[in-house]
């Protein structure tokens, strides 16, 4: 007959673990309920790893956020740039060129600018001193001069400095592109309104040409201009505000 002898593992019966001693000579047999053991450990180990995958798929979900904002920041500000840049050659193209109004007098064809005007092949320089058109080159000059600031600002954006830090630079284009835009407005409305009310009766056959409409085409672009950049403005404090503190 042969007889085991105690051995070291543990006996599952029915639900109780059977644990004997290892250091006795005489066996001894401790009786655990298997349903009164907590698996504390394990249920520690599985929040950990919850909150871990958790904070991964948060940083993740921000980074991936952090992108899509940048790159429709700098989309806007890249489209921006463009129309600015088209709005600021079309502003100095419409002030220096002659052809603001086309007219007929005493038979052949004329045309005029802000600084010169033209007949039979031969232009001249106009000398008189007449408040709209004074008033209208100013506002034209000024609108050039608030968009080419407006660039350099937009180019500006595209760094980061630490100088000037709180000092947003696509806020201050933005608001230059404006100012160029109220600019060449005024300038637009006071030669309109003259031209309407006064040129236009005097000649019997005109009309407005090209270096005129140039300007309200340069209108559109320096106002479309600002808005791109106040929306890069916008998503540049949207980043700011939803980055991790």
């Amino acid at each position: 007959m042969i007889h085991e002898g105690p051995s070291n593992r543990p006996l599952m019966r029915s639900n109780v673990l059977l644990c004997y001693g290892k250091h006795h000579r005489t066996p001894t047999r401790t009786i655990i309920n298997v349903k009164e053991i907590k698996p504390m450990g394990l249920l520690h180990m599985t929040c950990d790893n919850t909150k871990n995958a958790l904070y991964k798929l948060q940083v993740f979900a921000h980074s991936v956020s952090a992108v899509v904002v940048s790159l429709m920041m700098y989309s806007f500000m890249g489209g921006g740039l463009f129309c600015a840049i088209v709005g600021n050659i079309l502003l100095v193209v419409s002030t220096a060129t002659d052809y603001w109004m086309q007219y007929r007098l005493s038979g052949s064809f004329a045309h005029q600018g802000l600084w010169r005007y033209c007949m039979s092949g031969k232009c001249y320089m106009q000398t008189d001193s007449i408040a709209y058109w004074n008033a209208t080159r100013a506002f034209m000059i000024l609108s050039a001069m608030s968009c080419f600031a407006g660039i350099i600002a937009g180019i500006l954006s595209f760094a980061h400095f630490s100088t000037f830090e709180r000092f947003n630079r696509s806020f201050a284009a933005g608001i230059m592109f404006f100012v160029s835009t109220l600019f060449v407005l005024l300038a637009m409305a006071i030669y309109t309104g003259v031209t309407v009310n006064f040129l236009g009766k005097r000649f019997g056959d005109w009309r407005f040409s090209w270096s005129y409409i140039l300007g309200w085409v340069a209108l559109l672009m320096t106002f479309f201009a600002g808005i791109f950049y106040m929306c890069a403005y916008r998503m540049h404090e949207c980043r700011r505000v939803a980055g991790p503190r």
